[in-house]
């Protein structure tokens, strides 16, 4: 009877698993090359379509391990023109969807019977989980084998004299291709050995030789990454992505607005991070009691909350303590800080009397689906492909783009390369232009996340440049303005007056 009840719990792990999986991979395929690239995507198309040396050379210089990008020029190379976006996106999307089953498995494996299915799916419908699985960077690639690490810690926190055999390669594994896969993983050794030694030490008999046994398999993790970061720390640095030095100095508002994107599940511009509206208002204070009562859940296997706590405050609280030296607090940097909150408040649900649940979960399901469908036609990305259009139509050889943001160079050029050398940064360039008779255009609007002025700043700084006309918009982010010559040349021209 035990052996089969234990049949019958691990085909229910895995169907369940699969289940969760295919919801969230067909949330993440859906439009999946739709949504225009933003900056950090157009440098990994650049970088796919070089050859591998000069692929290698280029990720090392700019601080970034080569292997994701290794996968993106072999999807390159096979899609078609036409789908080369979704391509690059299509391995995001799938790691993306596998944390979402991996998120339903962690929190099975901790009692959620119910909460498992409402953590599973606040993983595969939170917007901007979705927004990063449909992105062609690596933060969802290496989310995945961070969770299949968290799965395998929390086994040994259960039962640290006795874990499941898989316990110690699952956390090795997932902790060892995180750290190949982006430099971003590095805080996780730390903030699993704090948990470590807060909840599965307490609770051995032999802790002296799990302690060792610990330092062990993580130092081994440390030599087997090193060639790697040895690689990217001799490489000399270059380009915009060489440091941290664009990153802005996080305010009391854009902490909040990643809080409420990260775990209150609203939807936010993928690079200047603006809450988009919602109706759904409720579920940020929801979000928080569910946790809350996730916590009480999990009173009776201290241990196991606490590693889940640890693992979700950690990378904030690391990041914290960094931006004190400089600003690191970013979404793409927190975004796998979430999974453990969403299995915390999916837990929750099984604090519920069993008639409340059996009401809730389908309900929370179709909230979850409503709160996702306005991401997939809001304009959540700069709408650069819309400039680049209207600029192509009004510029012509010699004439100037005046750009907010240096990178719009990046951005235009992706999407015609003969406006790439018209875009300057330059009032005296501008003005040398003005003067020979081409034309200058005023483009604000952000590229990439880095610090620029405002939009009212910098177009009372075009205006002394010349004229400005009524402004064109491309999309909410983007306006452009013809600047026209001073009067006095206009004067000037006319024959009227010179000065």
């Amino acid at each position: 009877m035990g052996e089969f009840s234990g049949i019958r719990k691990r085909a229910g792990m895995v169907v369940g698993v699969a289940i969760i999986l295919c919801i969230a991979f067909a949330a993440r395929l859906y439009g999946i090359g739709e949504k225009p690239p933003w900056l950090d995507e157009v440098i990994t198309i650049n970088r796919a379509g070089l050859p591998v040396p000069h692929l290698l050379h280029d990720s090392l210089r700019n601080r970034h391990l080569p292997g994701f990008f290794l996968i993106e020029r072999l999807a390159r190379e096979l899609a078609p023109v036409r789908m080369q976006i979704a391509a690059l996106r299509f391995t995001p999307a799938l790691a993306g969807a596998v944390s979402a089953g991996l998120v339903f498995a962690i929190a099975r494996q901790a009692g959620g019977r119910d909460g498992a299915w409402l953590a599973g799916l606040l993983m595969a419908f939170a917007p901007q989980q979705v927004a990063f699985s449909q992105e062609a960077r690596s933060y969802t690639m290496m989310m995945a084998p961070l969770l299949l690490a968290l799965a395998g810690l929390l086994a040994l926190v259960r039962n640290p004299d006795a874990p499941p055999r898989a316990s110690w390669p699952a956390y090795a594994a997932g902790t060892a291709v995180a750290l190949l896969i982006l430099p971003d993983a590095l805080p996780w050794p730390l903030i699993a050995s704090a948990a470590f030694l807060a909840a599965a030490i307490p609770r051995s008999r032999a802790r002296k030789r799990l302690i060792r046994s610990w330092g062990l398999l993580n130092g081994g993790i440390l030599i087997l990454v090193a060639p790697a970061y040895a690689l990217l720390l001799l490489t000399p640095h270059h380009g915009p992505m060489a440091g941290f030095r664009w990153i802005p100095a996080p305010t009391i508002h854009f902490l909040l607005t990643e809080a409420a994107s990260l775990y209150g599940l609203r939807d936010a511009t993928m690079v200047t991070m603006r809450l988009l509206p919602t109706h759904m208002m409720i579920l940020a204070p929801a979000m928080a009691v569910l946790a809350i009562l996730g916590i009480r859940h999990l009173r009776a296997a201290r241990g196991e909350g606490l590693t889940l706590l640890i693992a979700w405050l950690g990378q904030p609280a690391a990041l914290c303590l960094l931006s004190l030296l400089h600003p690191l607090l970013l979404p793409r940097y927190l975004l796998w800080s979430a999974p453990p909150f969403f299995i915390l408040a999916g837990l929750g649900l099984d604090e519920l009397v069993p008639a409340a649940r059996l009401a809730v979960l389908p309900a929370a399901g179709l909230v979850l689906v409503l709160n996702l469908a306005p991401y997939y036609h809001a304009e959540t990305r700069p709408r650069w492909d819309l400039a680049a259009n209207l600029l192509a139509a009004s510029t012509s050889p010699g004439d100037i783009i005046l750009a907010s943001d240096g990178a719009a160079r990046i951005m235009l050029g992706h999407y015609d390369s003969a406006l790439k050398p018209r875009v300057t940064r330059s009032a005296a360039r501008a003005r040398a232009a003005l003067a020979t008779g081409h034309a200058v255009y005023a483009v604000y609007g952000p590229a990439g996340q880095g610090v620029q002025p405002s939009r009212a700043r910098f177009m009372t700084w075009a205006a002394r440049i010349g004229r400005l006309s009524s402004p064109l918009r491309a999309g909410a982010e983007i306006s452009i303005r013809r600047v026209g010559p001073a009067p006095d040349r206009v004067a000037c021209s006319a024959g009227i007056v010179c000065r």
